[in-house]
């Protein structure tokens, strides 16, 4: 995916995050489905997601860099949906937005003959472009668990 794909998949999100402003505080921390995540879990989850790479990942996305694995996902998600339980869902949406338009103002600073230069993470060889590629996959996937419900 190219450089302004990537970054017209954040805009959107961006969009789609402000179109559930319209869910109320019920709908928005009831779970989509038995056992699953509530949409303020959801977003929440995605919006800690988003500070992790951040504050973590992108100032290290660096030709021939060595990252740190990722951290354990269970409990990483574990916080995030407990976070989500200490505030109010307009506070959740917020929040992501915050987060979601610094990803996109550092990428914009990032040039495009940087996004394939190759890192790792652990031992997994990685590009910017593939990161975030991967990214829109699980945004997709989460926003259809809360569009389908």
């Amino acid at each position: 995916m190219s450089k302004e794909g990537i970054l017209t998949s954040h805009k959107d999100y961006l969009d789609w995050v402000d179109s559930l402003f319209t869910l109320s505080e019920e709908t928005a921390n009831t779970p989509y489905k038995e056992g699953k995540w509530s949409p303020n879990e959801i977003i929440m989850h995605l919006a800690e997601w988003d500070r992790f790479t951040l504050n973590e990942r992108l100032p290290l996305m660096k030709e021939g860099e060595k990252l740190e694995a990722f951290p354990n996902f269970e409990t990483f998600n574990a916080k995030a949906a407990a976070r989500a339980h200490e505030q109010r869902f307009t506070e959740t949406l917020t929040y992501a937005k915050q987060q979601r338009k610094a990803i996109i103002e550092q990428l914009l600073q990032i040039d495009e003959v940087e996004w394939d230069k190759v890192f790792y993470i652990g031992e997994h060889q990685i590009s910017i472009r593939s990161y975030f590629t991967d990214f829109i996959v699980h945004d997709n996937h989460h926003k259809q668990q809360i569009s389908h419900n």
